[in-house]
């Protein structure tokens, strides 16, 4: 049996109700109500369903040759080759779905800029996604000698084919970016961001011609001054 609840909070919320109700129960009475509710002969046997169904994070992954890991909390992620699609496929799934901070984690590879100085970069993947809340989506970045980004690209900011959510199919997705003169690096991948999992398959990095339109994400700059006032949304 799978729990769509906690029994615990039921049997908290239940202990309340009964007392708004000027009914004094123990806990341990209400967590036997409870299991019987489930369908359990007592809450000893309901815990121990419990402790079968509860959600185990993936085993250690294999990182894919060529491939490295980042993120801002990518310890609280499992990393890797998913090897129970026989066609490649990487995911990355948080570890605990319940936690409120979670930040993001990526697999990512890093190429010299220099074959592609000059010309139009794309770069295609497709994910899929199970129970993100956030975000899931790839990624491309150009770096110049300093460090400095000069060319970037998540999909955060779209808002049509853009990042990925709660649960989805097989999605194809695309990044396209002016690779300048000056670029040393090129940083691409694919991440989650909070709690979930996703999966990404099929990647390609290819020149494309000018009729295809870059995706860059712009300085944001308003053509003209808007809402002095801070009028709410319609």
């Amino acid at each position: 049996m799978t729990f769509s609840s906690d029994p615990k909070s039921m049997a908290k919320a239940l202990r309340a109700e009964l007392a708004a109700q000027d009914v004094a129960l123990s806990h341990s009475k209400c967590l036997e109500i409870v299991a019987k509710q489930l369908g359990f002969k007592d809450w000893n046997t309901a815990s121990a369903a419990m402790e079968t169904n509860a959600a185990k994070p993936l085993p250690d992954l294999r990182l894919p040759f060529g491939w490295q890991v980042s993120g801002t909390q990518a310890r609280d992620y499992s990393i890797g080759i998913d090897d129970s699609d026989p066609d490649g496929v990487a995911t990355i799934r948080a570890l605990d779905k319940d936690a409120p901070n979670v930040g993001f984690a990526t697999l990512m590879q890093s190429v010299t800029a220099h074959p592609f100085r000059g010309k139009r970069l794309q770069l295609k993947a497709a994910l899929k996604t199970l129970d993100v809340p956030d975000a899931a989506t790839i990624w491309m970045r150009v770096d110049d000698a300093q460090g400095k980004t000069v060319a970037f690209d998540n999909m955060e900011k779209r808002t049509a084919e853009g990042v990925l959510r709660e649960t989805t199919d097989w999605t194809a997705r695309q990044i396209v970016l002016d690779v300048p003169s000056d670029g040393e690096s090129i940083h691409y991948g694919f991440y989650l961001r909070g709690a979930g999992q996703c999966w990404a398959r099929d990647f390609e990095l290819q020149t494309v011609g000018q009729d295809v339109a870059v995706t860059t994400i712009g300085k944001g700059h308003l053509d003209v001054p808007t809402n002095l006032g801070f009028e709410r949304a319609s």
